[in-house]
This record gives structure tokens, sequence and C-alpha cells, in this order.
């Protein structure tokens, strides 16, 4: 379903990289102390090794989720049912085999625009499908979540959440760090759950599970939106 838009994609990338490095660099947002290894990657990405999804990605949120340490069969979870925004490829299952490239959400792709200004089209008609049956939790931050918003079949059954950390103000806030951190913990209690043979259906249990990974307090904001609060 994604095929013809991630050859579009790829064959944008291919051009882009193979141009003026410095013009690839900015137009990738590469920062200098990584720009040249990405944008070798990036020009390798058709023919580079790949691996599952949840075992590529790396950052705060998959520090967070400790997938290696999953047991078993919450991997296996984890693999067929966390989706992942991605500039380049759309959208990816946990499993799905991927090679290692950087291309954020906000790279401009020649000849596409904005990555995800392009993906937002196409992941329209093919997210549903890949979403399946039940609760839909989501845990994107802005320039993903800018990719694909629920259409009204399926607002209802959506579950947006936000962690909340305290600031020096004396409230709280989104904070990048604890945030994401916290979204990857989360993620790790919601499929340890469902391998336990617990319910991840409704609102209750994502705090149930945001209680496993150590968080404490959670507050409706909304009958689809659930907010979480870091110590």
């Amino acid at each position: 379903m994604l095929a013809a838009p991630r050859a579009a994609a790829l064959s944008a990338l291919h051009a882009l990289v193979n141009g003026d490095p410095e013009v690839a660099a900015q137009a990738l947002l590469l920062p200098p102390g990584v720009a040249t290894d990405a944008l070798a990657a990036n020009a390798a990405v058709a023919d580079s090794p790949t691996t599952p999804a949840l075992r590529r990605y790396t950052g705060v949120v998959y520090d967070g989720l400790g997938f290696g340490v999953l047991a078993p069969a919450a991997q296996r979870i984890a693999g067929r049912s966390i989706l992942v925004c991605s500039g380049l490829f759309g959208v990816v299952r946990g499993d799905e085999p991927i090679p290692l490239y950087r291309v954020p959400a906000k790279a401009t792709l020649p000849g596409l625009g904005i990555a995800g200004t392009f993906w937002r089209a196409a992941l329209l008609d093919v997210m549903p499908a890949m979403l399946g049956r039940g609760l839909v939790i989501d845990l994107r931050s802005g320039d993903y979540a800018a990719m694909w918003r629920p259409a009204a079949a399926s607002t209802r059954r959506v579950l947006t959440v936000r962690v909340l950390s305290p600031n020096q103000r004396g409230g709280h806030a989104v904070l990048s760090y604890p945030s994401k951190f916290a979204k990857g913990r989360l993620a790790g209690a919601l499929v340890s759950r469902v391998a336990a043979g617990l319910p991840v259906q409704g609102m209750d249990d994502v705090a149930a599970a945001w209680r496993d990974s150590g968080g404490t307090r959670s507050e409706a904001a909304g009958s689809n939106h659930l907010d979480l609060y870091t110590a």
C-alpha cells in the first residue's frame, strides 16, 4: 500500500544525497557532527542491511522502551502492534526490517517538499487498515502527529497521551527529554501488560500501565485525551 510513495521518497533522497553535500545536510536538518555519517547512510539506503525497526531506531523514546530487555512475548507484541512514523517510509511496524537512514519529518526532499507533508495524503487511506481494531494509543510528538490525523470514524478509539513534567516556574509542561523517555516506558509497560493477559481497552488500563512503568498521577483531559505526570 505504501510501495509507490516509498519509491518516490527513496528516489528523491537518492537525488538529494548525490548532489551538493552541504545542500543535502541542510535539507535533511543534519547537525554538523553527524552530517557526514548520516549522508553516507542515506546514500547507501537502498542496499544496506536491514534490521527490525524497534532494534534499528535509537534515541530517548527507545531508551525508555528498552525493547532489548522486554520479555520475548512482549517483544513479539511490540513488533506487531507498535507503529512508528517515518520521514522516509511513512509508517513502519515495529518488526518491519528497515535500513539505516536519517530523514526527519521536517526534511525537505526534492520534488516532494516537506517529508511529513508529503506523507500526509498517503497515510490518510493507509493508516486505518494498519491500526486494526481496538484502542489506539497515540504517543507521537508534534512533527509526526501532523503526518496523520484520525478521521471521524477513527477518532473515538484514538487516545492521545501527553506527558507533563515539573518546570522551573512551579507548574507542569511538556519537556522534551522526560516526555519522550516516559512515553517509551509507557509503551513497554503496555506491551508487557498485554503479554501478561491484562486488558488495554480504555483510559483506565493505560493509566494502570503508567503506574506499572513507575508513574503515579494521571488525569483525563477529555474523553480521548490522557495527561500523565512525572515526578
